[in-house]
């Protein structure tokens, strides 16, 4: 079974994130059998908005789990730093990318159970 990245938001309220990230990764795994990969519940246990270091450790662990996935799946239309970040390593290291639009995300929170994440939160 291939393996999906899930490039998502996590510089908002870590409940909220991680709801949407866990609903993203119900669609991954439901709607393309795929086996979701998610290095947002990292930012439960890093402080990479604050901590140079914590940062680069998570730096480090997303670009392991994007080396290990097949491709990689952008979840909404705002991309933080982190996900551009995110974008450029996965360019160069030739993985597929699919972006979904905000209206998708929506419909996928609906149905998945995530919470929507305001734009002022981003």
């Amino acid at each position: 079974m291939k393996r999906a990245y899930i490039c998502s938001r996590v510089s908002c309220d870590d409940s909220k994130c991680i709801d949407s990230t866990v609903a993203y990764a119900k669609f991954i795994y439901d709607k393309c059998k795929m086996i979701p990969v998610m290095s947002q519940l990292y930012s439960l246990i890093f402080n990479d908005l604050n901590d140079k270091f914590q940062k680069e450790i998570g730096m480090s662990i997303r670009l392991g789990n994007i080396l290990n996935s097949d491709e990689v799946w952008v979840f909404g239309e705002t991309l933080t730093d982190t996900m551009q970040d995110e974008l450029t390593k996965s360019k160069g290291l030739n993985r597929d990318i699919h972006f979904i639009d905000d209206y998708q995300c929506r419909e996928i929170l609906k149905r998945y159970g995530g919470k929507e994440i305001e734009e002022e939160n981003s």
